[in-house]
């Protein structure tokens, strides 16, 4: 079984106090944070792999499960075992003493008894009851129902989306699902919508449903390492003599002046007129345009004539 070690995740020993576990996860998620790597795949992932770690450890009642059962401790939480007392004060038998059958001794030890995953499978298996007699009432009533297993889908947004913010209606079976994507998202975001995975059996909850957000290629904006540019053709004679211009950014229009030989790639600065931060619409960046020379592709004879005049080889 793959298995990952919430404590090695968070980089702190299993003596660890609540103040210690507290700083090494805001160290980490600090550094760690999507917003930080462009929202890529890899740092979302890790992200929520610290984020799952210390919501496990921070808790006092799911530290204690998670210290004696491990990744499945919260099987053995929903089904209302003891984790100071797994097998109850008489073991398995239920006769005041040990069973020396397959729960015999301690069954997580290396010497003899039964090993852990097999002694996971016995106690959930055919909905009998492994805590002695008159206890499978208790035990089903302490047991909560599993989660469904999660589905993935995945869309493209505009850039022009993202900034903004938008929705999706994603059909899930027979249902809509109306998936509010926010403001200032990263392509390569992933975003979990709770209960609207697929369900497993009878009785059991539905899982959730992860969805991938990526931006859809635009003919004139790109986002490169959080910065949005715009890419403005402009004239070339405006270029050369310099003049005004309409540049059309996501939201607005707003007027440009260009001094005489602007140069091919000049970037202009435009404050809070760029990308967001996540979940914060008006928490803009700076839109950076960047002047391309628009170059006619037909000229008259009297506009060669002219060139000529004004550029002799």
């Amino acid at each position: 079984m793959n298995s990952k070690d919430f404590y090695t995740i968070l980089g702190v020993s299993k003596s660890a106090t609540a103040d210690e576990l507290k700083k090494a996860y805001r160290k980490l998620a600090a550094q760690h944070h999507p917003d930080k790597h462009g929202g890529t795949e890899a740092a979302t992932k890790k992200f929520a792999e610290l984020s799952d770690a210390y919501e496990v450890l921070k808790d006092p009642e799911k530290r204690k499960y998670y210290d004696k059962f491990g990744d499945q401790w919260k099987q053995y939480q929903q089904a209302g075992v003891d984790p100071d007392n797994p097998f109850g004060g008489g073991g398995l038998g239920g006769n005041g003493s040990r069973s020396s059958g397959a729960y015999g001794g301690n069954p997580f030890s290396q010497g003899g008894g039964a090993d852990f995953s097999d002694i996971f499978e016995t106690i959930f298996s055919q909905g009998g009851s492994p805590f002695g007699a008159g206890s499978q009432a208790r035990s089903q009533q302490r047991t909560r129902p599993a989660k469904g297993a999660d589905l993935s889908a995945a869309v493209k947004i505009t850039l022009e989306e993202a900034i903004s913010g938008t929705s999706r209606d994603l059909r899930i079976g027979s249902e809509t699902v109306t998936v509010r994507i926010p403001a200032g998202i990263r392509p390569g975001t992933k975003l979990k919508v709770k209960g609207k995975g697929q369900a497993g059996p009878d009785g059991f909850t539905r899982g959730d449903l992860i969805l991938k957000v990526d931006h859809q290629t635009h003919p004139t904006l790109e986002l490169t390492d959080d910065k949005l540019y715009l890419n403005q053709p402009v004239p070339v004679a405006t270029m050369m003599l310099g003049g005004s211009i309409t540049v059309n950014t996501p939201g607005k229009q707003i007027r440009l002046n260009l001094e005489e030989a602007t140069p091919n790639g000049k970037v202009y600065r435009i404050p809070a007129m760029g990308f967001p931060e996540f979940r914060k619409p008006d928490a803009r960046g700076p839109l950076y345009v960047r002047i391309q020379a628009d170059i006619p592709q037909y000229l008259t004879e009297e506009q060669k004539a002219l060139l000529r005049q004004a550029f002799p080889s």
